[in-house]
């Protein structure tokens, strides 16, 4: 009677680490992303976009802490597509 109990909570656990392991990774994505805009003089040349994906990213990881995984990805995808498109700028104007 037990037993199924017991692996029902194993198979849930390791589904909760899986799913803190993927926002890990994908928060240390979007650090990256901003850093790259950043070595690019993103905050100078594009300073809404970088300003704006910084905000987003700090959004994400107060989102996280509070365990809201949805919110969370939507921020993150939110600051990655203003890295990108800082750092897009960036090398534009370096021409």
């Amino acid at each position: 009677m037990k037993r199924p109990w017991v692996l029902l909570l194993a198979v849930v656990l390791c589904a909760g680490l899986v799913a803190g392991c993927a926002t890990a990774n994908a928060l240390q994505s979007a650090r990256e992303a901003l850093d790259k805009a950043k070595a690019a003089g993103a905050m100078t040349k594009a300073p809404f976009e970088y300003y704006a994906a910084e905000a987003y990213l700090n959004k994400a990881t107060i989102q996280v802490e509070k365990g809201d995984y949805k919110q969370t990805d939507i921020f993150m995808k939110q600051s990655v597509g203003y890295s990108s498109k800082a750092l897009e700028m960036s090398k534009g104007g370096a021409k």
